[in-house]
């Protein structure tokens, strides 16, 4: 072989090592672009992870609180219907007593009105037993004893029934403040009812109002969660996605990389 041949086949090989050279540090580069890829699709799948981790922690604790302000809402709502009723009822028992109060006044009010009757009945027949008396003393003046005697006994037995008929009247007038008196006390007891079945409604009323705000916070709070645990979900998949993505980078830059060393190598070894 002669010697220009020898000398042209080396100077191809060494235009044939430098484009080796230049291929595989382009190969080179483009596999460590490929890694670097992969590294940041590890970092988006790190902190994929991370606020997926924390939304699942958030829409557990959402849910675990919507689920509590849900049970207090129902217990309080079933509490307001209890105490309604009963403050209903305390009402209802509160005008029936009142309304019986008044009765028994009236009837204190009409037994006053008879031992007024027999206050005047009794002072009448103490009058005409003094009558009968004084006629009785005309008559014997009159020498008629028998007659005066008569109308004396008359007197006296007038004047007993007069001294009864008072004695009635002194009972009858206690009766009568007696009976006003408990009257009085069954319309207090039923004020008393009345209010405190106005009481039993404002509470009731007052926990039916904490139930339904309650249960909005309830939902607000269920509704919460849902999205929070969609967003972990969301954050998971970004992740699994960011995850085999870097992977795959990873992979593959790092096999161009080496491949592109290798052709660098020998494209100096040519030169």
């Amino acid at each position: 072989m002669s010697k220009s041949t020898l000398t042209v086949s080396k100077k191809q090989l060494t235009e044939t090592g430098e484009e080796l050279e230049i291929v595989g540090t382009i190969a080179e580069v483009e596999g460590a672009l490929k890694v670097m890829e992969g590294v940041e699709d590890l970092e988006v799948a790190k902190a994929a992870v991370t606020i997926g981790v924390a939304n699942v922690a958030a829409g557990a604790s959402d849910l675990t609180r919507a689920a509590d302000a849900a049970l207090v809402a129902d217990r309080l709502q079933d509490l307001s219907e209890v105490v309604g009723v009963a403050g209903e009822i305390d009402v209802e028992e509160g005008v029936n007593l009142i309304l019986k109060g008044g009765d028994v006044k009236a009837m204190g009010a009409i037994v006053k009105l008879m031992s007024k009757e027999e206050l005047e009945r009794g002072l009448e027949l103490a009058r005409l037993a003094g009558e009968l008396w004084t006629v009785s003393d005309v008559v014997g003046l009159l020498d008629m004893p028998v007659l005066a005697e008569f109308l004396e006994e008359r007197g006296s037995r007038l004047q007993d029934i007069a001294v009864d008929q008072l004695l009635r009247y002194t009972g009858t007038r206690a009766l009568a403040g007696a009976i006003k008196e408990a009257g009085e006390h069954i319309e207090a007891m039923g004020e008393d009812e009345v209010v405190e079945g106005m009481v039993r409604g404002a509470v009731s009323e007052a926990a039916a109002q904490r139930s339904a705000v309650l249960s909005a916070a309830s939902d607000a709070l269920a509704a919460k969660g849902v999205d929070e645990l969609t967003t972990a979900a969301v954050a998971g998949a970004v992740a699994r996605g960011a995850v085999q993505s870097g992977v795959t980078n990873i992979a593959a830059g790092a096999e161009e990389l080496g491949a592109g060393e290798a052709t660098a190598a020998m494209g100096e070894a040519l030169t």
